[in-house]
């Protein structure tokens, strides 16, 4: 077995990427932040990234929480509510989070 993930798996929303963690047995997760400008507009987003090491797959999920006018004040509320709702979401299903992110390159563990 290869210690580097060799491809990704992009899934849609958080119950899937929950519900392709549990099939897999994953329990694990961690979260990034991402922020991309392009002159005066933003979007932010979450991404979700999980580990399968038996098959060398990277689990991945992109939350964008909010596109518009840079330095927009609304943006750090909306941020706070999406990741409540992910922390929530994974600690109901026994997920242990993790701040980073799973790279294509040799794992961080």
């Amino acid at each position: 077995m290869s210690s580097k993930a060799i491809a990704y798996l992009q899934l849609i929303s958080l119950e899937s990427f929950v519900d392709e963690l549990k099939r897999r047995g994953i329990y694990e997760a961690r979260l990034s932040e991402w922020i991309q400008r392009r002159e005066m507009f933003e979007r932010r987003k979450f991404r979700l990234t999980a580990l399968d090491v038996y098959n060398n797959i990277i689990l991945r999920y992109d939350l964008t929480y909010y596109r518009g006018l840079a330095q927009e004040p609304k943006s750090e509320q909306l941020k706070d509510e999406a990741k409540k709702r992910i922390v929530e979401k994974l600690q109901s299903e026994g997920i242990t989070l993790y701040e980073g992110e799973y790279h294509s390159g040799k794992p961080e563990f």
